[in-house]
């Protein structure tokens, strides 16, 4: 049976011939027709990639890849299943309207008490897997929670079942939840950093990444990446890798 990874962060001018070259290690169903490339509801390239693998020592190489570079492009690895692909290649087929996602998995909240912390967010979206350090909270100019937070799971059929949730309840607040990109929340986040100190928050606060935010222990997330220091993310900020929110969230 075959196995999938979904490679995520790809150059968009990435061909499929380059693909199997970065997964030298391992040995492709169908060679080229092994990759399926994600695209968005407005048809161009997104950065990921599923690759079919003919074994578990296949997919085991293939996820020795993780964090490594093609080019100068850092490249994310993650284990998948068929259906997952089938959802993202579908997606992109349907055009815009479809499940209202973005490839970024990502959704923004509103309407948070101001106490809320990370946990709760993850609380909040019980049985949906949360990218790890993937919630960033919002502050105003002055360092206080705005009721606001970007959430990223780890992958678009998270996201899709989170947007489900619009109008839960997080104590007696009836909570937003709309689709976002990770650039709406890198703008965010940099305007943050723009307009007052970042708090360092303890685990589960407003400040400081959380590290498995409840959820366990995941793979390292992408919103601790983007460091305060210029270093920025893929597609974002100052280039370099995909995903990363940085010291404030």
């Amino acid at each position: 049976m075959p196995k999938y990874i979904k490679a995520r962060g790809l150059p968009w001018s990435a061909s499929a011939e380059e693909v199997m070259e970065f997964f030298n290690d391992s040995n492709v169903v169908g060679g080229t027709n092994g990759v399926h490339f994600v695209t968005g509801y407005d048809g161009r390239p997104s950065g990921n990639a599923y690759v079919e693998l003919e074994s578990q020592d296949d997919l085991d190489a293939a996820m020795a890849k993780d964090k490594k570079n093609m080019g100068r492009r850092y490249i994310e690895v993650f284990e998948a299943s068929a259906e997952e692909m089938e959802h993202d290649l579908s997606k992109g087929k349907k055009g815009s309207g479809s499940e209202g996602v973005d490839d970024d998995a990502v959704v923004k909240l509103r309407g948070l008490p101001f106490s809320a912390t990370k946990a709760d967010i993850a609380d909040f979206f019980n049985g949906l897997s949360i990218e790890e350090n993937g919630i960033l909270l919002v502050n105003d100019m002055q360092g206080r929670p705005k009721g606001e937070a970007f959430v990223q799971f780890t992958s678009t059929s998270g996201s899709a079942s989170a947007l489900a949730r619009n109008k839960g309840s997080m104590g007696h607040r009836y909570i937003e939840v709309f689709p976002s990109t990770m650039n709406e929340a890198r703008m965010v986040q940099m305007q943050m950093s723009f307009d007052g100190p970042p708090m360092r928050g303890g685990r589960g606060g407003p400040g400081g990444p959380m590290r498995g935010g409840g959820m366990g222990g995941m793979r390292p997330g992408p919103y601790d990446r983007m460091g305060m220091n210029g270093g920025g993310g893929r597609g974002g900020y100052g280039g370099g890798m995909r995903g990363g929110y940085g010291g404030n969230g």
